[in-house]
């Protein structure tokens, strides 16, 4: 619960680069697929849940990369501030 409270403080605190967003979100998944794996071999169920979670986390990753790549095209930068939503 520790990591996944860093994770999140990560996130809001270091809002400034696009990157740095994706890595705190990725580790916060990271945090709580442990949480879920461990979760799931302390009750003794199957472990099939947790590799769903991991696919959908992985794939969340992966879009989130694309996007980042498309916007640094565009814009020249991974700062959040440079980002107009609008134009």
């Amino acid at each position: 619960m520790f990591t996944y409270s860093v994770g999140l403080w990560i996130y809001v605190s270091k809002r400034k680069h696009l990157m740095n967003m994706l890595i705190s979100l990725e580790y916060v998944m990271l945090s709580a697929f442990l949480l879920l794996m461990l979760m799931t071999f302390t009750l003794g169920l199957e472990t099939y849940v947790s590799l769903v979670f991991l696919v959908a986390s992985v794939c969340e990753g992966s879009l989130g990369v694309g996007m980042m790549v498309s916007m640094v095209r565009s814009h020249g930068s991974d700062y959040i501030s440079s980002f107009n939503v609008l134009s």
